[in-house]
This record gives C-alpha cells, sequence and structure tokens, in this order.
C-alpha cells in the first residue's frame, strides 16, 4: 500500500483485533523502530499459536519476553522506550509520537487500525519496572485492533464558490485525490516500506512550484478521508479526522511555513490551514477550477531567516516549515474533561513531523530537522513573530463554515514552537 493511500485512510479503530504472525509482528516492529532505530519497543502480545501472550521487548530485529503475566485482548499493544523523568525532554516526547504514526501507517498498510487512547496502561507499567528493575514509564494506550470504521466516502455534494482573498494561497491537491484516482482504486504513490525505508533516489528540491510543500503539509497535518457533512458523530462512522491521530480530535498542532524564495509567493512567514474555507466541505471551486480546500495564509513579511539560522546553527534552503503547539488545546468536547492531556500535544508534534519525513522520503528530498530543546523561552515568541500567527489563526478560524459541532479550530493557549523541519539544497 502506498505511503499517501494509508495517510489518507488512516482511522481510529476499536475493534478487538486478531492473533498475528510472529512474522507480521517482528515486520510491524521494524518498520515502527526505523522512526527510533536506538530505542527499544515494549509489546504486549495475546496469546498466539507461534508465541505465548505476554510483555515482549524488540530490539535489534528479535523479541524478548519479559513476563507472561500480563496479556492483551488486541492484535498486540506497543509502547516506545521512554525514561521518567521530572520533566521528560521534548525530543524524547517528539520520538514517541514519531514511532506511533510510524506504527499506525504500517498497520493500516496490513489492513487493521490502531486506537490510541487518553489512558496510561499502569499496570504494565509497573510490572515492566518490576522485572526489569527501570524507571520506565509508558504514556497513554496504543493498542492495534481490527478496523471498524467503513471505507473511504467521497464528498459528492457541490464544492463552495470561493474567490481567494489577499494573502492566502490556495495549495495543490495531495496527489493521491487529484482525478479521483484514490476512490478509482488508480492511485499508483510510493510503496510505503519504500518511504520508511528510505529507497527514494535523491533529488533537488523544487522552488518553481507549491507542489512539493503542499504535498508535505497535507501528510504532515492534513484531513483525510472526503467523508460527508454533519457533526462529529456522524463523521466519525465515516472515517473523518486528520492523517495523524489527535487527543478527543482536538489538533495541537499548527504549522508555520517560512518562506524565502518559492514559487511566486512572497517573502515571509504562513499559517498552514489544513481545513480550508469550507471546514467540512473538503473541495472548493475557484476560477472554474475544483480544488482540494487547503490553503496557506501570509501573516508576517519577515521571517528572520538570518535570525533562525544563526540561533539554531543551520542553513535554511528556500523555505522551512515550523511546528507549532497550543498545549492548552490538545483535545476538545466533552471528553476533554476525563482526558490525561499531559504531553500530548508535544507527542501529536512527533505524529505530525513522521508525516513530513515520509513524505519528504516518498518524494525523494533529503531533510533536516531541529528539535528545540527550551522552546518556551520567550526569545522565540519574537524569532518566529508568534504574536502574529496566533492573530492570524484566530482570525481565520472565526470565518469557517460547516465546523462540526466540536470542531475547535482557534488557539487557546500561546504557540509553543518544537519542531523545525526544512528540505536539503
Amino acid at each position: 500500500m502506498s505511503l499517501q493511500g494509508c495517510l489518507a485512510s488512516r482511522k481510529d479503530c476499536s475493534g478487538l483485533g486478531r492473533i498475528l504472525s510472529m512474522k507480521k509482528i517482528l515486520d510491524i516492529c521494524k518498520s515502527t523502530n526505523q522512526a527510533a532505530p536506538l530505542k527499544s519497543l515494549f509489546l504486549v502480545l495475546p496469546k498466539g499459536k507461534e508465541y505465548s501472550g505476554g510483555i515482549y521487548t524488540y530490539k535489534n530485529g528479535e523479541l524478548t519476553l519479559i513476563t507472561n503475566k500480563e496479556k492483551t485482548q488486541y492484535s498486540m499493544e506497543l509502547y516506545p522506550e521512554l525514561i521518567l523523568k521530572e520533566s521528560i525532554d521534548l525530543d524524547d516526547l517528539v520520538q514517541v509520537g514519531l514511532i506511533w504514526q510510524y506504527l499506525s501507517l504500517k498497520v493500516e498498510s496490513i489492513g487493521l487500525g490502531v486506537s490510541q487512547r487518553a489512558r496510561a496502561p499502569k499496570k504494565f507499567n509497573k510490572i515492566v519496572n518490576n522485572e526489569l528493575d527501570q524507571n520506565y514509564v509508558f504514556l497513554y494506550s496504543v493498542a492495534v485492533r481490527e478496523r471498524d470504521r467503513g471505507g473511504l466516502v467521497e464528498d459528492t455534494l457541490d464544492p463552495l464558490q470561493k474567490d481567494m482573498e489577499y494573502h492566502t494561497i490556495l495549495l495543490d491537491t495531495p496527489a493521491c485525490y487529484k482525478d479521483r484516482a484514490l476512490f478509482k482504486n488508480q492511485y499508483e504513490g510510493v510503496q510505503l516500506d519504500i518511504a520508511i525505508f528510505n529507497q527514494v533516489e535523491r533529488k533537488t528540491p523544487n522552488n518553481t512550484n507549491l507542489f512539493e510543500i503542499s504535498q508535505l503539509l497535507w501528510a504532515c497535518q492534513g484531513e483525510n478521508d472526503h467523508a460527508t457533512h454533519g457533526n462529529r458523530g456522524s463523521l466519525d462512522k465515516n472515517g473523518y479526522g486528520r492523517v495523524h491521530a489527535s487527543g478527543c480530535a482536538g489538533y495541537a498542532v499548527y504549522p508555520i511555513v517560512i518562506v524565502e524564495d518559492l514559487a511566486n509567493l512572497p517573502k515571509g512567514s504562513y499559517i498552514y490551514n489544513p481545513v480550508g474555507y469550507s471546514a467540512l466541505n473538503r473541495w472548493i471551486k475557484v476560477n472554474d477550477k475544483v480544488k482540494y480546500d487547503h490553503y496557506l495564509q501570509h501573516f508576517t513579511s519577515d521571517n528572520s531567516k538570518v535570525q533562525i539560522e544563526e540561533e539554531f546553527n543551520v542553513n535554511l534552503p528556500n523555505y522551512a516549515i515550523l511546528l507549532c503547539i497550543d498545549r492548552k488545546k490538545p483535545c476538545t468536547g466533552l471528553l476533554h474533561k476525563v482526558m490525561n492531556i499531559k504531553y500530548w500535544a508535544e507527542i501529536e508534534a512527533g505524529m505530525a513531523l513522521a508525516g513530513l519525513q515520509l513524505q519528504a522520503n516518498a518524494l525523494g528530498l533529503g531533510w533536516q530537522k531541529k528539535i528545540i530543546s527550551n522552546p518556551d523561552e520567550n526569545r522565540y515568541r519574537k524569532l518566529f513573530n508568534l504574536d502574529s500567527a496566533e492573530y492570524s489563526i484566530n482570525s481565520c478560524a472565526s470565518k469557517l463554515v460547516n465546523l462540526a459541532k466540536n470542531e475547535k479550530l482557534s488557539l487557546k493557549g500561546n504557540l509553543v514552537p518544537t519542531v523545525l523541519f526544512f528540505p536539503e539544497q
């Protein structure tokens, strides 16, 4: 299955699961571990024909049984290695998100699904630490399960007619959706494993059009599945969501694009809007052409390129993508009252980063990332023009139509910069 096909159909699932072969389990672990090759993975397995149920560790291509005291009712549960500290470092939390997204897409490619719940697996955590005399912490519950959501649903309603506003740039349609290729089973993209294991021939980034940046941003934070209109309940049945998971569908990640020289865009910084003008419509008609509705909104002419290069000791190309989070809005709706929101936004930044990495690999782009080790320092607000970015986000959110009942696209807190991602020239 292609990378973009997996992104387009990734869903949070709630089925029980089925017994997997050892070969398939090791294949899932190998692909997942590629996100953090120096970290071990902890697996909880049910009783199978080729293995006993219990808690295992995966390292160097092998599973080692830790204990058979605890099993799972799902196909498997997976937790990245993470050491408990008073304050867990941002790069460790981002790595957890990276691993979860690699797992989610690999599992999608074999016809299963993943659910990520806001409940820490305290029992597993205690057993592992007692057995290994360590201080690991497992954040949230991550289970591989049967898919219990319907397939892709095409939006057949008439698209919204729209005139583009000043300083708004409509981006290209994700490649898998062009000409309805995904719905016709005619889309042939780069296979997921090729993108994961980075086997695509390298090419020079194209700064003459918006194709690459459109595909990267969609894979990072875009919407998947052209579902029907309605409130959240009916959309969930049809699989509405984004290309990565989010706490109670809150989506705490906000990508900022820092442009120096890209196509005919004015120099400056831009906010990426993944739901566009139409929110749940997904398609709009501009100048008699039907386009996927996601866009960039210019919010400042100052991109601070020289200062950013000095701050992080990097050489930026013609554009870079900065992932910011809103820690006060990692979830929405009624469930936020019972969800453990600690660290969720940081982990979600890792899932968004995974989309950037894998899509860049699929496009044949070399890339670099810089995780910001002390993101709460005040100087970053001025460096990245975050006051202006926040104003632009909240202004755009107030103009959307067809918003799902519990969808919140405005900020509750301040933007916190987490990861700087950019292609290599």
